[in-house]
């Protein structure tokens, strides 16, 4: 009978260096990093990654839920953290341990802004996610008129980052559309910069999309 052995995870932090590394020599010294930490960082250990990658010099940091940042924070993690999937229950927590929230509906928006306002917050980050072409989470581009409208009525809070998500910047095949994708944004940010009266980060490009459109660098990537 075959003698059986306990799995093990290794995680090479020289590995996860090399990368990092190498994806900053193909950005911009001026475009920001943001390191993507959701998932226990996909399934190997959230606080170790983001640990090293805020040592490396990573500026900004992503989980999929607030309490994922609320296990960094409770490591010692300072770095910026967005929340991709901000969840009203959660915004208490949210604003009690400085995490900043991704805002992709009118629902979230209204009630994010209503609870930052009851905890007297003035002008707390958040992050707006518009859809170019993904289709799973995101307002439309119909929808910038009334997000900005939304924003000027209310000094609690403000807008941090503008995003959206490149459907498939890995896939030669889908260049035009991917182009598509970028020029929707374009539109996007720069009709909400005008509306709102002032810059924020933007950024679209995931792993695939640093490597293969470096015109959407932006001001940071994923």
């Amino acid at each position: 009978m075959p003698k059986i052995k306990e799995t093990t995870l290794e995680i090479d932090l020289k590995a996860l260096r090399h990368n990092f590394e190498y994806l900053k020599s193909r950005m911009s010294p001026k475009t920001k990093f943001l390191g993507v930490v959701k998932a226990f960082a996909y399934g190997s250990d959230s606080v170790l990654v983001a640990k090293k990658l805020e040592t490396l010099g990573a500026d900004y940091l992503a989980v999929a839920y607030a309490q994922e940042g609320i296990v960094l924070r409770e490591a010692g993690i300072r770095l910026p953290i967005l929340v991709l999937h901000a969840l009203p229950v959660s915004f208490n927590e949210i604003i009690d341990r400085c995490l900043e929230p991704n805002i992709y509906s009118f629902h979230t928006l209204k009630e994010f802004i209503k609870t930052a306002s009851e905890k007297g917050q003035k002008e707390y980050p958040i992050h707006l996610k518009f859809n170019t072409g993904l289709n799973r989470l995101g307002f439309n581009t119909s929808d910038v008129e009334t997000v900005a409208a939304l924003l000027s009525e209310t000094t609690s809070v403000k807008v941090k980052s503008v995003f959206s998500h490149m459907a498939a910047s890995e896939d030669p095949i889908e260049k035009p559309f991917t182009l598509k994708q970028i020029d929707r944004y374009k539109t996007i940010v720069g009709q909400m910069e005008r509306l709102l009266g002032y810059a924020f980060i933007k950024h679209m490009c995931n792993t695939s999309g640093i490597l293969n459109y470096p015109e959407a660098h932006f001001d940071m990537v994923r």
